[in-house]
């Protein structure tokens, strides 16, 4: 039998998004989808690429009529294509998206047709470290629950500095399964991986970071409550969740995934409901769907948009769209809202 879950009580104490009681359609895919993340002797058994669930919103009704055909007109898709896919419009690098005539078609067809794009982003390397400040939080010792996503920040730009030794790390401890006669050894081993970056303060939460990580590694008697009796090793064990979130937050809406099969079988565990009302979700193959199609394009851009920033420093950033073409400029300004 499925266990029913409420999903305004999901929804409690999440901030309130302008459009999230609408009653639109929604369409997804997802890119970087490793299914699982687990710690290996080298470090994760996959690249730290951000997984996405991206698409297209459609109010009023459905895609215009034709669109299909339409779209592999201007797109110049053989009809030997089964599908329309984000391979038919750009090579596999950012620039090589940003600076492709048929990206630029696509982004301004949406534009010209009031079709949205929606996505969710999650930082796997974040998701999988941030339990290190959660468990420095039950009961607040340290004092830190009114800035705790600060550190986690700041944590996170620490590791980005040297992951491959931070991972060693973990896996020396069996992360996250930290036995508690270690915890002192485990965060005094973080303090001095911190001490060892060469970074300078970027802010308070640089110095506030440090200390917190001190203190803990002497506060006696500490637990890491959600660092123990774990299996060892499992960072991720699946990305249900976050198809999940999708789901409820947009309560409303009908909402149309990509076939994915492992995620299915978890969620068919599950039941989404809104008082007595069953939520509107379900899985299709992406041939049957012109929506979850144009989803796989715009989720292979998202994809690529936020792992090129996350790979780059700012400065490094500021350079490269400094030589960009004005292609690149403007399927860049497509992708971020700020078309002129």
């Amino acid at each position: 039998m499925a266990n029913v879950l409420q999903v305004d009580g999901l929804r409690s104490g999440l901030p309130t998004l302008r459009n999230w009681d609408e009653k639109i359609q929604l369409y997804y895919d997802e890119t970087n989808n490793i299914r699982r993340l687990t710690l290996t002797e080298v470090g994760l058994n996959a690249s730290i690429s951000p997984f996405v669930i991206a698409g297209i919103a459609i109010r009023n009704g459905g895609l215009p009529e034709s669109s299909e055909e339409t779209l592999r007109h201007l797109l110049s898709i053989q009809k030997s294509a089964k599908e329309i896919k984000y391979k038919h419009l750009a090579g596999s690098s950012y620039e090589d998206a940003l600076g492709s005539e048929k990206v630029s078609v696509l982004l301004s067809w949406l534009l010209d047709n009031n079709i949205y794009i929606h996505y969710s982003i999650l930082d796997i390397l974040y998701w999988s470290i941030l339990d290190i400040i959660e468990s420095l939080m039950p009961g607040d010792p340290l004092r830190i629950a009114a800035f705790h996503h600060e550190l986690k920040s700041e944590l996170y730009y620490f590791v980005r500095q040297n992951p491959s030794e931070f991972l060693r790390l973990l896996v020396s401890y069996a992360y996250p399964n930290i036995e508690r006669s270690q915890v002192s050894s485990f965060l005094d081993e973080i303090s001095n991986f911190l001490d060892d970056q060469e970074v300078e303060d970027r802010s308070l939460a640089t110095t506030i970071l440090k200390q917190t990580i001190s203190q803990a590694s002497r506060y006696t008697g500490l637990e890491l409550q959600f660092l123990h009796d774990n299996e060892p090793g499992e960072l991720i064990g699946d990305f249900s969740v976050h198809f999940l979130h999708c789901t409820y937050l947009f309560k409303n809406a009908s909402h149309t995934f990509d076939k994915e099969t492992y995620v299915e079988k978890i969620l068919a565990n599950l039941e989404l409901r809104d008082g007595a009302n069953k939520l509107n979700y379900k899985f299709i193959d992406s041939k049957e769907s012109l929506g979850v199609q144009i989803s796989d394009v715009i989720a292979g851009l998202i994809g690529r948009h936020f792992g090129f920033i996350s790979e780059h420093t700012l400065p490094v950033l500021r350079e490269k769209k400094e030589n960009f073409s004005q292609v690149q400029l403007h399927n860049l300004s497509l992708v971020t809202g700020n078309v002129k």
